[in-house]
């Protein structure tokens, strides 16, 4: 085998490594800086959008209580007034490792409290188990429209990332940092080793760019088993965006890429000139 096969084969094994490393290390990047990150999280959970659908979902079974009690739907909706919940509330205890359903004897309290202060002040009998009952209901319907539930799936994901986020990211540079250090001395000229590391640098924006899309297209992650259902599609409105990230991240590193070799051709040219 000729010194300039040899070249080819181990400038093409490095730059699969290049491209290895890169996607362990962008991927642990991305995820741990968008699903794995409260702030990235609380935005899609807390958007208008979905909180008016709270608002709304709970507004409208408020009314079955309503009917159910005789207490009029604004006494169980005053609760909002000085405490309007959100998906960021839920979020914040996802990511604490609280409960997520914000489901508590303290929100059962508030919700007997309410009843008791409209029932007393119109004198009103009424049956203290009864009350109670109403109220647990109340709590119960808060925390479907509000809470997070089924979230084991996505609190064991979260923890995975962030225990394995380190090891991830270290063999991903040490690949990339160590290919590159390899090339630059497998090829004694400065053009070729740049014309090598411009190709796998292409090669892996357009990995990344092939990881996006085919998680935009085919839905990865687009059936989250939380509840309420619009929560599981904020979480997959989340996933997307991160596939978005990935491709939007390969399109800028394919296009530097291509620059640099479209320079270094130029450049090429001229010098044989």
């Amino acid at each position: 085998m000729s010194l300039r096969k040899a070249r080819k084969i181990l400038s093409f094994i490095l730059s699969v490594l290049i491209v290895i490393g890169g996607i362990m290390f962008s991927g642990a990047a991305i995820v741990k800086y968008t699903l794995c990150n409260e702030s990235y999280m609380s935005k899609t959970f807390s958007s208008k959008s979905v909180h008016a659908e709270c608002i709304n979902n709970f507004t409208k079974r408020i009314e079955v209580i309503s009917a159910k009690s005789d207490i009029p739907s604004r006494v169980f909706e005053a609760i909002l007034d000085n405490d309007i919940p959100s998906g960021n509330a839920a979020v914040l205890r996802l990511f604490t490792g609280d409960d997520s359903t914000l489901y508590s004897e303290s929100l059962v309290e508030r919700f007997e409290e309410l009843c008791l202060e409209y029932i007393n002040g119109n004198n009103i009998s009424y049956d203290k188990n009864t009350v109670h009952n109403t109220a647990v209901y109340a709590a119960e319907v808060f925390s479907d429209c509000f809470g997070i539930k089924n979230a084991q799936e996505a609190m064991a994901f979260a923890d995975k990332v962030d225990s394995s986020y380190g090891k991830y990211v270290s063999v991903g540079l040490l690949l990339i940092s160590v290919s590159i250090a390899m090339i630059l001395v497998l090829f004694s000229k400065k053009n070729d080793a740049r014309r090598a590391l411009y190709s796998a640098f292409t090669a892996l924006g357009a990995s990344l760019v092939f990881i996006g899309l085919s998680g935009l297209i085919f839905h990865v992650g687009g059936n989250p088993m939380l509840t309420p259902q619009l929560y599981a599609h904020a979480l997959s409105v989340s996933v997307k965006g991160a596939f978005a990230v990935s491709a939007v991240l390969g399109i800028m590193i394919t296009a530097l890429s291509f620059i640099g070799s479209l320079k270094q051709y130029k450049l090429s040219r001229k010098n044989d000139e």
